[in-house]
C-alpha cells in the first residue's frame, strides 16, 4: 500500500491504515498490531525522511504518522469483534443483559460508521498536526526495495494466510455452522501447531496472551457474580431513576448521547480499556435499558466506544506508552488531538451509526 499510495504524506498514513485494517480481524491484540507491527514501519518511514523523535525534526512527518496510527487503530479495533480483546468482554457482558452480538452482526453494524471514520480520521490528524513534509516521492521506491529484500512468501506464511481465511469463514458463518468464536480460535491454533507454523514453545512464550486469558477469566467471573447478586441491575436502576426524574420526556437519542459521552470521558480515569469495560460497561448498559433506550443501539454504542476511547491520552491504553515513549508526539499534541478525534468519532457513530442501524432494523 505504501508503494501505491506513498507519494504524499497523507497517502503514507492511508497505507498504514489499510495495513492495520487487513491485520485487525485476525489479530485481537490491538497493542501488538499497532505497537509491534505498524509502529516500526511508521518509525522507519519517519527516519527515512530525516524526522527524528529526539529533536524538532519530529514535526516533519513523525508526529503526524505516529498520532495517526494510534487513532486509526482505535477505529480498526471497533470494526471487528476480534480486532480488540476488550470487544469479546463487551460481547459477553451484553449477552448477560440479553443482547446477543455475533461476529457477523458486529461487523455489519460497525461497517459504515467505521469506514467513514477511517476515511476522515487521517485527514483530521493531518490538519491538526500539520506535518512539514507534504510530498514523499521516495517512499514507493523504499517500499519496493524492502519487498525485494523480503523475497517470496515462505510455506509457513502461506499456511498462516490460509488459516486466517479459515478463521474468518468460521467467525462470519459461525452461527450457521454451529461454531462459536472461541472454538474457531482453537481450530486456528490447532492448524498452526499441527502444520508446524507454530511450536508449543511459541505458544508458551506469548506472555501477553496468557496474561489476557487469566485476567479475562477473573473479570468475567466477577462480572457474572455481580449480575447474579443483582448489583448491576440495582446500580443501573438507581442511576436510571435519578436521570429519568430530571430528563423526563427527553428523546432517548439525547440520553444515549449523554450516557455515551459520560462513559467515553470516564476513561480519563482508567489506564486500561479492559478494566473500564469490566467495571462500567454493564452498569451503563443497565442504565440505558432502564431508561428505555433500545437495547441494540445502547449495547453497540458502548461496545464501539470501548475501542474508540483508547487514544484519549498516552496512558489510557497499553499501546499508548509504546507510541508516546517513542518521543514523536508531545503531550499537548496527544491530548488535544485525542480529544478532538473523540468528538468526531462520537458524532459519526451517533449520526451515521444510528441511521445505519435503523436501516438494518436494529431498532
Amino acid at each position: 500500500m505504501i508503494r501505491l499510495l506513498g507519494k504524499r504524506t497523507l497517502g503514507l498514513a492511508y497505507g498504514l491504515a489499510f495495513a492495520d485494517l487487513i491485520l485487525s480481524p485476525a489479530m485481537p491484540s490491538n497493542t501488538a498490531r499497532c505497537g509491534g507491527v505498524i509502529y516500526p514501519i511508521a518509525d522507519s518511514l519517519a527516519r527515512s525522511f530525516d524526522s527524528h523523535p529526539e529533536d524538532e525534526s519530529r514535526s516533519k512527518i513523525g508526529t503526524f504518522l505516529i498520532t495517526c496510527i494510534g487513532n486509526v487503530n482505535d477505529v480498526t479495533a471497533a470494526l471487528f469483534m476480534t480486532g480488540y480483546t476488550g470487544n469479546l468482554l463487551a460481547v459477553k457482558l451484553a449477552a448477560n443483559a440479553g443482547v446477543t452480538l455475533s461476529w457477523g452482526s458486529w461487523f455489519i453494524a460497525a461497517l459504515l460508521p467505521c469506514l467513514v471514520s477511517l476515511l476522515i480520521v487521517p485527514l483530521l490528524v493531518y490538519w491538526l498536526t500539520r506535518p512539514e513534509i507534504k510530498h514523499t516521492p521516495n517512499a514507493p521506491d523504499l517500499a519496493r526495495k524492502e519487498l525485494a529484500q523480503m523475497g517470496n512468501m515462505a510455506r509457513g506464511e502461506w499456511l498462516m494466510l490460509a488459516t486466517v481465511g479459515v478463521l474468518l469463514v468460521l467467525w462470519i458463518f459461525g452461527d450457521t455452522l454451529g461454531v462459536d468464536a472461541t472454538t474457531a480460535s482453537f481450530v486456528g491454533l490447532s492448524i498452526l501447531l499441527l502444520s508446524g507454523v507454530l511450536t508449543w514453545e511459541d505458544v508458551k512464550s506469548e506472555k501477553g496472551a496468557w496474561d489476557t486469558l487469566i485476567w479475562f477469566a477473573a473479570l468475567l467471573m466477577m462480572a457474572n457474580q455481580l449480575k447474579k447478586l443483582g448489583f448491576t441491575s440495582w446500580f443501573g436502576n438507581l442511576i436510571g431513576d435519578s436521570i429519568g426524574s430530571t430528563m423526563h420526556g427527553t428523546s432517548w437519542m439525547i440520553i444515549l448521547l449523554l450516557l455515551n459521552a459520560a462513559y467515553f470521558y470516564t476513561h480519563y480515569f482508567f489506564a486500561s480499556g479492559n478494566a473500564q469495560i469490566a467495571a462500567l460497561y454493564a452498569v451503563f448498559l443497565g442504565v440505558g435499558l432502564h431508561l428505555n433506550i433500545p437495547a441494540a443501539p445502547m449495547a453497540l454504542m458502548l461496545a464501539f466506544t470501548s475501542s474508540l476511547y483508547c487514544s484519549l491520552t498516552q496512558y489510557t491504553h497499553a499501546r499508548g506508552p509504546i507510541l508516546f515513549g517513542a518521543g514523536y508526539v508531545p503531550t499537548g499534541v496527544w491530548w488535544r488531538t485525542g480529544f478532538i478525534i473523540s468528538l468526531f468519532n462520537q458524532a459519526v457513530f451517533l449520526t451515521v451509526g444510528l441511521a445505519w442501524w435503523k436501516v438494518l432494523g436494529l431498532y
